[in-house]
């Protein structure tokens, strides 16, 4: 399937490239497009890892306080599994729940977001090609966290009949990478840089909504621990505000929120400033 959606992207692509041929030799607008984002990339990732070094002493506390919750939330995995999952159930199982999995697989959605600012960089469509990178550093900077966590934690999935508190520490193999999930955080990434992004509330609930079939769709399959989807959706949350309001302040567009997600490397800080 991916396969078939690279072919397809890369003909569409190349499409556009030949109508666009002269354009694309005539002048070097597109080449500075390609560099200015290629800095935002970089500068807005550069932000987004060096957040904890910024962190106020209340911040840390609350970041302290959000990790002994998540810590505390690994005793009800055992029960909401039971009462949540179904057995014998695979990543993808020609069901339903194959679609909202799908939204959460990394290989898909960057395709995705790279093809769409594809699109726009070479047809010259600046909203366009501005989605598909802001899609794209959501997902490349909440995919580097997670999967330094996953290695570093090595926690045991559902399936594998260990407890939720089984963590093996430093590790490379997939099959215990449960913590956290790497499907929910991909979900919530790409949703959360659009939903963020465009402010609309018809928008966030369609965005958030069917990122929490990923998450759902996750712990039904008896993939991952209720706590994996809950910080994995946290985690992507994280590069998706950041995506979004880093690119508003570019654009002059910046509302003073005093609400926001902090990442840090074993929790999530959720934070609300007072002044």
């Amino acid at each position: 399937m991916a396969d078939y959606l690279m072919k397809f992207f890369t003909h569409l692509i190349l499409i556009i490239l030949i109508i666009n041929t002269n354009e694309l030799f005539a002048q070097n607008s597109i080449w500075e497009d390609l560099s200015d984002d290629g800095t935002i990339f970089l500068d807005d990732g550069i932000s987004y890892f060096s957040y904890p070094v910024k962190m106020s002493s209340n911040e840390w506390i609350l970041a302290g306080s959000t990790a002994l919750g998540t810590y505390g939330l690994m005793y009800f995995d055992n029960d909401l599994m039971k009462k949540l999952s179904f057995n014998n159930k695979e990543t993808l199982n020609g069901d339903f729940w194959d679609v909202p999995t799908k939204y959460g697989i990394v290989q898909y959605m960057n395709i995705g977001a790279l093809s769409v600012y594809a699109v726009g960089l070479l047809s010259r469509e600046d909203e366009i090609r501005k989605l598909g990178r802001m899609i794209f550093q959501s997902l490349s900077y909440t995919g580097l966290s997670v999967m330094a966590i996953r290695i570093a934690a090595g926690r045991e999935r559902p399936y594998s009949g260990f407890d939720p508190f089984t963590f093996n520490g430093f590790t490379l193999d997939n099959e215990i990478q449960s913590f956290p999930s790497g499907h929910t955080t991909v979900a919530f990434a790409v949703s959360s840089a659009i939903a963020e992004y465009y402010n609309k509330w018809w928008l966030k609930i369609g965005m958030y909504g069917f990122a929490s079939l990923t998450a759902y769709a996750r712990i039904r399959n008896k993939q991952h621990w209720t706590s994996d989807v809950i910080f994995g959706a946290l985690l992507g949350i994280t590069g998706g505000l950041h995506t979004a309001a880093q690119q508003k302040i570019r654009e002059g567009k910046s509302e003073e929120n005093n609400f926001s997600v902090i990442p840090s490397f074993n929790s999530i800080s959720l934070v609300y400033r007072i002044n």
